[in-house]
């Protein structure tokens, strides 16, 4: 690392400390590991085979992409840096004064190229939806529905954005380099990205990190770098996807045909070397219907105590038993106490339909608590100010197996463990519930029955698990309820089809 990078990244780790980690995360700003980006550079200097090349960067930051590009392409050509944070913009105005760089003040999505370049290296802005304004979310989809002819959805991320746009700043053939979230190459939203670099560009490479190799210290997230040529792509090209270590010395690496790749497959499969299975196989979507558990818009304020329950006198017709946080559960099942979960600390879900004068006049401690409520703006939050009234959440039945939607490699619970609920307890959304298809309810009503599909479902290996979720930073995984209804379950069929082919003739025995 050379003096000027080092007092680079010493005014970038000052502006950083000058932020909270909150405002960051809402404007999804994650400065690049100064060895990360030098490598990626080095790399993108042995694709492009000379130094004298353009360079735009479209969310410049403190210029960590742009001090790897001065480092790897000796003599570089001109480049070009958007930043649209006044905090970053003039500090690195300032610092890279003299240099062959043009910083401009603006945001990258809102602009027209007037000059068009060589290289594009970029780690954009990773800004969830939900902090995209309504109007800007219309404009940007919009925007890639014009110049790419796809449909993005809303719930895409800011980086989508970027990637699906940037092109028009690129002369043809340049080259285009992303350090995103691997989330896309899993997600419903990420089906237009990939659609994308199959369609619109000549996809070259994706390398991803493994996901417990966080590539930044502050923000949780598994990346990959994707690497494309601003080309029509062709039929018998060659892809190359990498998988742990560096980009220039990846731990495992493996060329697919374009043929191969659909835009609706998860790509994160690809990097393994596991021969996919054709024939049609039972998956658990075929025995269970899945959903998440209820959002109740603010835990702190739904789910109560028996302390607060008595305080407010809150009726039982009020409440409703529910699990608590997965890691409050140690074991694998959940015993019944008269329907209540027997654990030792008990919680309930406050859900009340009554209007608010009805409410007033007869219970005047339970309406006490839910002014406390609104002293604290909870009717005003997004969940809670959809329903009528706002303390009514919704109705849920008890599922008699759950499963924690995320869990952490090398915790000391396994990840997705299936847990039998003998009780009447409901769960929030931190949980998937298996919901027994009709021609299967019957027969799983047997306790045997049930404890035997509950034991097939946590002999089913994580890695099978994880392959249909999604990979996060710090070995975080995550399965929807689509994604688990995906896994394979032969053993579950065979035990399903013997009981209920037996219950169906028992009825004319």
């Amino acid at each position: 690392m050379n003096d000027r990078e080092i007092r680079r990244k010493q005014m970038q780790d000052a502006l950083d400390a000058q932020k909270t980690q909150k405002d960051r995360n809402v404007m999804g700003q994650f400065s690049t590991p100064y060895p990360l980006a030098l490598d990626i550079m080095q790399y993108m200097r042995s694709l492009i085979g000379t130094d004298n090349v353009s360079f735009i960067e479209p969310s410049i930051g403190m210029g960590v992409f742009y001090s790897a590009f001065t480092e790897a392409f000796v003599g570089g050509g001109h480049a070009l840096g958007f930043e649209i944070d006044p905090h970053y913009f003039k500090p690195a105005s300032e610092f890279w004064q003299g240099m062959n760089l043009e910083m401009r003040c603006s945001d990258f999505l809102a602009q027209k190229p007037d000059e068009l370049f060589d290289m594009l290296v970029a780690n954009p802005p990773y800004v969830r939806h939900h902090h995209i304004d309504n109007e800007t979310k219309v404009r940007l989809q919009k925007t890639v529905q014009r110049q790419t002819g796809i449909t993005i959805s809303g719930l895409a991320g800011l980086y989508c954005y970027f990637m699906m746009l940037s092109s028009a700043w690129l002369k043809e053939g340049g080259l285009s380099c992303w350090l995103v979230p691997s989330e896309f190459m899993d997600v419903n939203y990420g089906e237009a990205v990939k659609c994308y670099l199959m369609q619109n560009v000549q996809l070259l490479h994706i390398h991803r990190f493994k996901a417990d190799d966080l590539q930044f210290a502050d923000a949780l997230v598994s990346s990959c770098i994707v690497i494309f040529r601003n080309s029509k792509p062709t039929a018998d090209q060659e892809i190359k996807f990498s998988l742990g270590g560096s980009i220039n010395n990846p731990e495992t690496v493996k060329s697919i045909d374009m043929s191969q790749l659909k835009a609706k497959d998860k790509w994160t499969n690809l990097f393994t070397d596991e021969a996919p299975i054709n024939e049609p196989q039972a998956t658990l979507g075929d025995f269970f219907t899945i959903k998440r558990g209820i959002a109740t818009g603010d835990n702190d304020f739904f789910i109560l105590d028996k302390e607060t329950i008595a305080k407010y006198e809150i009726p039982q017709q009020f409440l409703r038993p529910i699990l608590p946080s997965p890691r409050y559960i140690k074991g694998d099942r959940i015993n019944s106490d008269n329907g209540l979960p027997a654990l030792k600390h008990q919680q309930f879900l406050f859900t009340c339909s009554l209007p608010e004068s009805v409410l007033k006049e007869r219970y005047p401690k339970v309406w006490k608590y839910v002014r406390q409520g609104y002293e604290r703006g909870v009717q005003k939050g997004y969940i809670c100010s959809r329903r009528s009234p706002w303390y009514s959440c919704e109705e849920r039945e008890p599922a008699a197996i759950v499963v924690p939607y995320m869990g952490r490699a090398g915790t000391d619970n396994r990840l997705f463990r299936f847990i039998l609920n003998d009780s009447k307890a409901i769960t929030t959304n931190v949980y998937l519930l298996l919901y027994p298809k009709p021609q299967y309810a019957r027969c799983m009503k047997d306790e045997t029955v049930l404890t035997e599909v509950w034991h097939e479902l946590n002999t089913i290996p994580t890695d099978t698990l994880s392959r249909n979720g999604r990979f996060y930073g710090g070995g975080l995984r995550k399965i929807e309820p689509n994604e688990l209804m995906r896994t394979p379950a032969g053993a579950i069929a065979s035990l399903l089809t013997l009981r209920t082919s037996y219950q169906q003739l028992s009825l004319f025995g």
